[in-house]
């Protein structure tokens, strides 16, 4: 057990876009000679999960060092601490209580506040290993896939899907690329028609090929070279890449029911305190709020937070309140392509030269590690 009888522990779960910004605030917020400031991640690193599209599509891409960067400079001044693991279970009761967590080693840590940021669950090319050799033969094992494909289908018409999508075309323009989508147009609903329609515009002009109003149930490539979406189409296919969107991580959140929605995600207040539980706080990708889930959201969850975790420590009514983040969206068409939207003002919409230079050169990867403490 991490002991917490000479000073409490302030425990975050999850290192990614949210946890890590969250562990960078408190780090300047909290005095080091009255509170433990706890990290708890499943890997050593963190993982800029935007550059994985590229990374496994282009094997000249040289990402890998640079998407992966340690958590050295994280903690301000050294004010941290890492606890390498994954939480398997939450132990307390409601109302103003301090308990602990459990990891799947049987280690058991408790808290004074908690804040739960353990991000999402994907599939196929981003269901990334928590070890550096499993990471990097799971890389290589889908960059063989990307290579040796000539006919490849992705399964979801979102983001992910049309970021592949753009990269594949970057690398190898002939290859048969089909996106298929259960809507009547790509991406969903939070953006606007027009926007919706110039996004396909833009990659069927690649030429990628999109069916929409269809799903692919089954993954698998039974017949020789086919598959079968539900209504009964026949597809060419060598390489079939989920990208239907991701899961809230968030099976070890042992709460009282109804604490997590019907999809999982947490409930929490404004105030980014988890319903019944005011020592618990949410943020990031699990948390239930109408928004999309985009890391750039992210900065100001960690801000609320941060700010509230001092309060309460502080015996203080919780004053900083989310009210959640204008939509934006940045999607790549491989390196110098792309198309973005804002919500704010009359809801502008950008084409490839904004879209590049905002992401599609560098996917906010100088940012990011800029936001954590690195110098590029």
């Amino acid at each position: 057990m991490f002991n917490m009888t000479e000073k409490p522990n302030i425990v975050i779960v999850g290192g990614g876009g949210c946890g890590a910004q969250i562990a960078r605030k408190l780090s300047t917020m909290l005095k080091p000679e009255k509170y433990n400031l706890l990290l708890i991640t499943a890997r050593p690193y963190y993982t800029h999960l935007p550059a994985w599209i590229r990374m496994v599509t282009n094997q000249e891409s040289g990402l890998e060092d640079r998407a992966h960067f340690t958590y050295n400079y994280t903690f301000v001044n050294g004010n941290g601490q890492f606890i390498i693991g994954k939480v398997a279970s939450i132990t307390t009761e409601e109302g103003d209580k301090e308990g602990y967590v459990t990891l799947e080693s049987g280690e058991t840590v408790p808290y004074s506040v908690l804040i739960l940021t353990p991000g999402s669950v994907w599939e196929g090319p981003l269901n990334i290993p928590d070890t550096k050799k499993d990471t990097m033969d799971h890389l290589r094992e889908w960059r063989q896939k990307f290579k040796d494909a000539n006919d490849i289908v992705l399964v979801g018409g979102g983001a992910v899907a049309l970021e592949f999508a753009g990269e594949v075309k970057d690398v190898a323009p002939s290859k048969r690329v089909t996106i298929v989508h259960g809507q009547d147009l790509l991406l969903n609903d939070a953006y606007p028609k027009n926007f919706r329609k110039s996004v396909a515009n833009a990659i069927q002009k690649r030429g990628v090929e999109v069916i929409l109003n269809d799903w692919v149930d089954d993954l698998d490539i039974i017949d020789p070279g086919l598959i079968t979406t539900r209504s009964g189409r026949k597809l060419v296919a060598d390489l079939v890449v989920p990208c239907r969107g991701a899961k809230p991580n968030t099976n070890f959140v042992t709460l009282a029911p109804g604490t997590l929605s019907e999809t999982n995600h947490v409930r929490v207040a404004s105030t980014l305190q988890v319903m019944k539980y005011p020592r618990i706080f949410a943020g990031g990708d699990v948390i239930e709020w109408d928004e999309q889930k985009q890391v750039t959201k992210y900065d100001t969850h960690a801000s609320i937070i941060a700010a509230n975790v001092v309060s309460v420590l502080k015996k203080k009514q919780p004053g900083a309140l989310y009210q959640g983040c204008f939509e934006m969206i940045a999607v790549s068409n491989g390196k110098q392509k792309g198309s973005s939207y804002w919500s704010v003002f009359w809801g502008p919409t950008f084409g490839d030269y904004i879209s590049a230079t905002m992401k599609s050169k560098d996917l906010f990867l100088t940012w990011t590690r800029k936001s954590l403490g690195l110098s590029s």
